[in-house]
C-alpha cells in the first residue's frame, strides 16, 4: 500500500514497486482520475493493483481503507506512508485548525495506517514500513513550522517503532527528501519567481533537483528482502542541498 499515490513521489513509488511485481494498493483522497492514471502506469510496468479512496488522517476512513484493500488484494505487507501536505506561513499566522490539519495529514496518518497494518505483518513474520519524512524534519524550515514538526515526529516514530518490533521480521525506516521535481515542488518556484535549474545549480552539490524516480528507487530497496538488516534509519536524499548550506533563506 502506498498512501497518497495519485501523483508525485507516491505515484513514482507505486510504479517502481510494480516493476518488482508487487500488487499495489493505490490510495487517493480527491483525485480519482489521477489515481486511475497511476494504476494504468502500474499495469504498464508489469504489476497490478487497485485504487482506493480514503483520507488517511481519519481513523474511520483508515479502517475502511484496510478492509477494502484486504477484501480485494489481501493484507499489505509493505506499507509506504507517503501522504503529506504543507502550507507555508509564519507561525504567528498558523491557527489551530491549520496546525491540526498539518499534523493529522503528515503524522497522524502514519500512526493510523501503521497501527492498522502491523498485526498482519507481525503474524506473517515479515513486513516493511517506509515513512516519508523530509529534510524539514531534520533541520526545520522557517515558515513551515507545523510541517517540520510533523516530519520530525515521523522520524521519532520510526526509530521508536523499529525498537519495539525487535525480532518480529518487520523493519521500519524513514526517507527524508529535499526539494523534489514534482508538480508541488515546481509550483513553489513559480510562486517565488525562481527558475528551478538556476536554484539547483547554486544550492545543491549535484546541480539538480531530486527526481521522484530517485526517491522511488530508494524506497524499492528498503522494501526488498535484501534490506532486511536495515531498520530504524533515516535516509536523506536531497542532492546534497543540506551540505551545501541550504536554509529557507536560500529560496
Amino acid at each position: 500500500m502506498v498512501t497518497g499515490s495519485s501523483r508525485g513521489i507516491g505515484r513514482s513509488i507505486a510504479v517502481r514497486l510494480a516493476r518488482e511485481g508487487y500488487i499495489v494498493a493505490i490510495n487517493y483522497r480527491k483525485r480519482r482520475e489521477a489515481a486511475e492514471e497511476t494504476l494504468r502506469m502500474v499495469r504498464e510496468a508489469g504489476g497490478d493493483g487497485a485504487v482506493f479512496q480514503a483520507d488517511v488522517s481519519r481513523a474511520e476512513e483508515v479502517e475502511r481503507l484496510f478492509r477494502e484493500v484486504e477484501g480485494v488484494l489481501g493484507k499489505p505487507l509493505v506499507l509506504v506512508n507517503n501522504a503529506g501536505w504543507g502550507l507555508a506561513s509564519p507561525l504567528v499566522q498558523v491557527d489551530e485548525a491549520l496546525w491540526d490539519r498539518t499534523i493529522a495529514v503528515n503524522l497522524k496518518s502514519v500512526y493510523l495506517c501503521t497501527r492498522r497494518a502491523l498485526p498482519a505483518m507481525v503474524e506473517e513474520g515479515w513486513g516493511r514500513i517506509i515513512n516519508m519524512s523530509s529534510i524539514a524534519g531534520i533541520h526545520g524550515l522557517a515558515l513551515l513550522a507545523p510541517y517540520s514538526a510533523a516530519k520530525a515526529g515521523i522520524i521519532g516514530l520510526t526509530k521508536a517503532l523499529a525498537q519495539e518490533l525487535k525480532g518480529t521480521g518487520v523493519t521500519v525506516n524513514a526517507v527524508a527528501p529535499g526539494l523534489v521535481e514534482t508538480d508541488m515542488g515546481l509550483s513553489m518556484f513559480k510562486v517565488l519567481g525562481v527558475e528551478p535549474e538556476d536554484w539547483a545549480r547554486r544550492n545543491t552539490l549535484t546541480g539538480k533537483l531530486v527526481k521522484p524516480g530517485e526517491v522511488a528507487e530508494l524506497v524499492a530497496f528498503l522494501a526488498s528482502e535484501e534490506a532486511g538488516s536495515i531498520t530504524g534509519q533515516v535516509f536523506v536524499i536531497d542532492a546534497g542541498q543540506t551540505l551545501a548550506g541550504f536554509t529557507s533563506d536560500t529560496l
